[in-house]
């Protein structure tokens, strides 16, 4: 545990010299102070619901492409030292990869935090509505927001060490436009949504929405195990494959 925890506090130094902690400052205040103008201004228009619902939609939709270029910028600075420090320092090689995962999933959630928080202000200001019912709907799809990426990310850490920055970011773009798909479809049609990753996060605040709709609004405790064992499962994976992987060239020759 300790030795995990040094690992992360080295992958902190590797990102301070980057934009990545930035981006994940800049990009989601942005967004959220948009959301904020957007929920005043439809405020005679929308019901909260339909408003709540679009954010978390749009949130839901961006994050894998957000969550692609972050991951591959990261990857970027491993690729530079051709790999080398994921190789050495550790009786481990999983632990290096996890480290970066715990982190990314730790500045991810921030941003969320960020997104979130001028959101939260616009109800309560602006539109004075903000009760216990909003703030069980806004923390619950937090948390589906938050745990449904954790998939995203991990595939996103394998297309990166294996193929590089543009597979990543293809990818992450069409997990997007599935997301959109998904959001666009009624929930009744989509069987066995809880199987399909990128259905997570936006079905689950959906149905997060129904419920506030009649103030029923309480975690989903059976989606949410069947995420964590799916996450579980292909972390496990990814994990035995990158104690095998011995660099990107090995797949190119």
């Amino acid at each position: 545990m300790k030795s995990l925890w040094y690992a992360i506090k080295s992958e902190v130094v590797k990102l301070r010299h980057t934009p990545i902690f930035l981006l994940h400052i800049i990009v989601p205040l942005l967004g959220g102070l948009l959301f904020a103008m957007y929920f005043h201004l439809y405020s005679g228009q929308q019901s909260i619901t339909q408003r709540l619902n679009l954010i978390l939609q749009a949130t839901s939709a961006f994050f894998p492409l957000a969550i692609s270029i972050a991951v591959s910028l990261g990857i970027n600075l491993e690729e530079e030292g051709h790999f080398q420090a994921l190789f050495v320092g550790m009786e481990s090689k999983s632990k290096l990869i996890i480290a970066k995962l715990i982190l990314f999933l730790g500045i991810g959630a921030v941003a969320i935090v960020i997104l979130f928080l001028p959101i939260l202000f616009s109800v309560a200001v602006m539109d004075q509505e903000l009760s216990i019912s909003v703030l069980n709907t806004v923390l619950y799809s937090y948390v589906y927001l938050v745990l449904g990426n954790i998939v995203t990310y991990i595939i996103h850490f394998w297309l990166s060490l294996k193929s590089g920055l543009g597979a990543s970011v293809i990818t992450g773009v069409l997990e997007s436009l599935i997301v959109i798909l998904f959001s666009n479809l009624p929930l009744k049609l989509v069987i066995s949504w809880e199987y399909i990753p990128w259905a997570w996060a936006v079905n689950m605040c959906r149905q997060e929405i129904l419920q506030f709709n009649t103030q029923l609004s309480t975690l989903q405790p059976n989606i949410i195990f069947k995420v964590i064992i799916i996450t579980f499962v292909l972390l496990l994976v990814f994990c035995i494959w990158f104690e095998k992987w011995e660099g990107r060239k090995n797949y190119e020759e």
